[in-house]
C-alpha cells in the first residue's frame, strides 16, 4: 500500500455538498480525488478511459485523502455503536484500535495538524454597486496536509495526475491560488485483525448490496461537473456511504456512470461524466449484538 501525501503550499478550501463557502471539510473524497484525476489526465491527454476502467473493475483503488502533520496520520472512526462520543477523524494507532475493540482510551486531539481561518470577501451588486461582506473558511497546514492511500495497477495515472494538479490547485477557489501543493509518496501499513468479521471503508462507497451494510453514515455527493472540454453542469444527488461506514461482508461499490441516473446527462455536458463509488476496505471486527 502506498500512500500520496499533499503538502500544501497555500491555504486550501474543501467543502462539501449542502456546505455554503462558511463551512469547510477536513477530508477530501474520494469521489473529489477521482474526478480531479481524470479532468488532469485529459487535460494532459492521457487515457482517461484507461483510468476509468481500471477503477471499475477494482484494478486501481484509492481512498478519500485525510490529514496528516508530522508523523501522525489521522482515519475515519468505524461508525459503531460506541457507548461515548468518538471524534469523526482519530489518529492511525487509534483507528486501529478500533478495528479490533468498539472503545479506546483517548480523549481527542487538542490540536489538529491545520488551523481554520475565515477570509473576508467583498461582492458588488451590479445593478446598485453596493457593497458586501462575505467570509470563506479555510484550511491553513503549518507542517502536514492531506495524504490518501492507493493500491493496484496504474499509480502511475495518478502520480502524472498530481505533477499537474500541484500547480492548478485542488479543492475550491483555484482561480485565488488555493490548494497548491508538492507531493511525494511513500509506503504505508495498516495493523489489520486476522479474524475479521466485517469491513471498514476508507472512501465513500454507493453499495450494490444493501444488505452488506452493517453500520453507516450516509452522505450526500453533488456538486457540478467540471473539465475544459465539456459544460459546467449541476450533477445529480446520491447517496453514498461515508467514509468509515462498516460492512459486513464485502462490498465494491461501483463506478457510476451520470447517464444511469440522468438520461442524456453526457449528452449535456459534453463527454461522459463517472462518480466514484468504489470501497477501499479495510478488515475489522465489530461486536453485532443480539
Amino acid at each position: 500500500m502506498k500512500a500520496f501525501k499533499l503538502k500544501f503550499k497555500t491555504p486550501v478550501r474543501v467543502g462539501d455538498t449542502g456546505i455554503g463557502l462558511e463551512g469547510v471539510s477536513e477530508v477530501i473524497h474520494s469521489d473529489t480525488l477521482f474526478s480531479a484525476t481524470a479532468n488532469a489526465l485529459a487535460d494532459l491527454n492521457e487515457d482517461v478511459e484507461d483510468f476509468v476502467e481500471k477503477v471499475s473493475n477494482g484494478e486501481l483503488r484509492f481512498s478519500s485523502a485525510f490529514p496528516f502533520g508530522n508523523d501522525t496520520y489521522y482515519l475515519p472512526a468505524p461508525v459503531k455503536p460506541y457507548k461515548k462520543k468518538i471524534d469523526p477523524l482519530v489518529p492511525k494507532d487509534v483507528f486501529e484500535e478500533l478495528l479490533i475493540c468498539d472503545e479506546v482510551n483517548w480523549e481527542g486531539e487538542k490540536e489538529k495538524p491545520y488551523k481554520e481561518f475565515e477570509l473576508p470577501k467583498v461582492v458588488v451588486d451590479r445593478v446598485t454597486a453596493n457593497t458586501s461582506i462575505y467570509y470563506v473558511s479555510l484550511l491553513k497546514f503549518d507542517d502536514g496536509g492531506f495524504y490518501f492511500l492507493v493500491e493496484g495497477n496504474g499509480i502511475r495515472l495518478i502520480e502524472l495526475a498530481l505533477r499537474y494538479l500541484s500547480d492548478e490547485g485542488i479543492g475550491g477557489k483555484r482561480t485565488w491560488g488555493l490548494g497548491r501543493f508538492e507531493f511525494e509518496f511513500t509506503d504505508f501499513s495498516l495493523k489489520t485483525p486476522k479474524d475479521s468479521n466485517a469491513f471498514v471503508t476508507l472512501s465513500v462507497v454507493f453499495p450494490q448490496n444493501l444488505r452488506s451494510v452493517a453500520f453507516w453514515k450516509p452522505l450526500i455527493r453533488g456538486g457540478w461537473t467540471f473539465s475544459k472540454r465539456g459544460k459546467q453542469i449541476r450533477k445529480p444527488r446520491i447517496i453514498m456511504a461515508s467514509e468509515g461506514s462498516v460492512f459486513g461482508e464485502v462490498e465494491h461499490g461501483k463506478v457510476i456512470d451520470l447517464d444511469e441516473i440522468v438520461e442524456g446527462f453526457s449528452a449535456k455536458v459534453g463527454h461522459k461524466v463517472f462518480v466514484n463509488g468504489k470501497s477501499f476496505l479495510i478488515p475489522a471486527v465489530v461486536e453485532y449484538g443480539d
